[in-house]
C-alpha cells in the first residue's frame, strides 16, 4: 500500500513540475482531478511568491539536484517543526519544490526527464515519510485537497497563503 501512495505523490509531483517547468507548451491533461487543482492554485501561487523572493534567489546558487534536494529538506523540516500541518503548508511543498527545479533550471541545468525524476522523488519521498498519515486522516488528495482548493471552493486567501509561504521562506533567506 504505501509503494501504491508513494506512487500516486510521485505523479502528482512530477506533473506539476513538467507544468510549470518549460514544457507547459506540452499541454497534457492532467492525470487526475488534484493535479488539475494543482496545477491551477500551486502555479499561480508560485509566480506570485517567486516574484517576492527574487531577491534572495538571486544571490543562491544551486548547482545540482543534490544541493537542490539537501536545501528542500532542511527548509521544509523547518517550515514544519512547529508540528503543525494543513492544506496551505502542504501546498507550499509543492510550491517550494517548484521554486528549487526553476532555480535549477536558471543555474543551467536542464529540467529534462531525468532530473524532473530526481527532484519529484524527493519531495515525494519528503510527503510519504513525512505527511502521509496526516493528507489520510484530511481526506487524501481528491477529497480533502480538491475540496480546499477547488477554483468554485473558497479556500485561504491570498494574503493568509503568502504569509503562510513567506514563513516557509523565513528560514530560507536567513541561511541562503
Amino acid at each position: 500500500m504505501e509503494h501504491l501512495a508513494f506512487l500516486d505523490v510521485f505523479s502528482l509531483v512530477q506533473d506539476y513540475l513538467k507544468h510549470i517547468s518549460r514544457e507547459r507548451g506540452r499541454c497534457e491533461a492532467p492525470p487526475s482531478k488534484a493535479a488539475e487543482v494543482l496545477r491551477n492554485v500551486g502555479s499561480s501561487l508560485q509566480k506570485e511568491v517567486g516574484s517576492h523572493l527574487q531577491p534572495c534567489l538571486d544571490s543562491l546558487e544551486i548547482r545540482s539536484v543534490d544541493e537542490a534536494s539537501r536545501i528542500f529538506r532542511q527548509v521544509m523540516d523547518e517550515e514544519f517543526a512547529d508540528g503543525n500541518t494543513n492544506w496551505g503548508r502542504i501546498l507550499t511543498i509543492f510550491v517550494f519544490g517548484g521554486i528549487l527545479a526553476e532555480k535549477l533550471q536558471g543555474q543551467g541545468v536542464p529540467l529534462e526527464e531525468k532530473n524532473l525524476e530526481q527532484i519529484a522523488h524527493f519531495i515525494a519521498k519528503y510527503i510519504i515519510r513525512t505527511k502521509a498519515k496526516w493528507i489520510s486522516e484530511h481526506g487524501g488528495w481528491e477529497d480533502g485537497f480538491v475540496a480546499r482548493f477547488e477554483e468554485n471552493k473558497p479556500w485561504l486567501s491570498v494574503h493568509n497563503m503568502k504569509a503562510t509561504i513567506a514563513s516557509v521562506f523565513s528560514f530560507f533567506s536567513q541561511y541562503y
